[in-house]
């Protein structure tokens, strides 16, 4: 915005150089009558030349050049001055507005991308912890699946060592009663020796 208004500017400033030095010098105005009288004896007239014969002539009442002649045309310059401004004005405050528009439509699509990008990558992060999730769902239940078949071996070693032990302390019953057995044996074996030395 700051650029067009230097541009702006130096057309302004150009436009009165301009002006003041090859425009207006050799710029000039007059006014005619309405009817046409006879040639004054004094004044301007235009005449027309056909073959070297005037045809046509019309009575001025005033003629002015150079820079005398801003006095005569400010009001008219003044009354496009302000249809100028009158046009300009609603003109530039559209494109204003639509340079503001468009600015803030690019805001809003650079956002509104930045936001898709965003949305983007939290699906994606959401699609890679549900996988991780389903991993961990699956490992889980393969773990669970690997420790029922552990505490079932661990069951079966149980009952097995159980059964084992059952066997262990039959056969120490045994082995017990064998012993008491052979101590009653060694004990008759004396008392049947003592009474033959007897």
């Amino acid at each position: 915005m700051r650029v067009v208004r230097i541009f702006v500017a130096a057309g302004i400033i150009t436009g009165l150089i301009w002006l003041y030095w090859w425009v207006v010098p050799t710029l000039g105005i007059f006014t005619m009558t309405l009817h046409d009288p006879p040639l004054p004896e004094n004044g301007y007239a235009i005449v027309q030349f056909s073959d070297g014969k005037g045809t046509e002539t019309c009575v001025l009442t005033m003629l002015k050049s150079g820079w005398s002649i801003i006095g005569e045309i400010w009001p008219f310059a003044l009354a496009c001055l302000l249809l100028g401004l009158a046009i300009g004005y609603p003109l530039g405050e559209l494109a204003r507005r639509k340079f503001a528009i468009d600015k803030a439509s690019e805001e809003v699509i650079i956002l509104s991308e930045e936001v898709l990008q965003e949305a983007h990558q939290r699906e994606l992060y959401a699609e890679n912890t549900l996988n991780e999730a389903r991993d961990i769902h699956e490992k889980t239940k393969h773990m669970k699946a690997k420790l029922k078949l552990e505490e079932q071996e661990v069951y079966e070693m149980k009952v097995d060592a159980d059964i084992k032990l059952e066997a262990a302390q039959l056969f120490r019953q045994r082995a017990d009663s064998m012993q008491e057995e052979l101590n009653k044996a060694k004990a008759k074996i004396r008392r049947l020796e003592k009474k033959k030395i007897t």
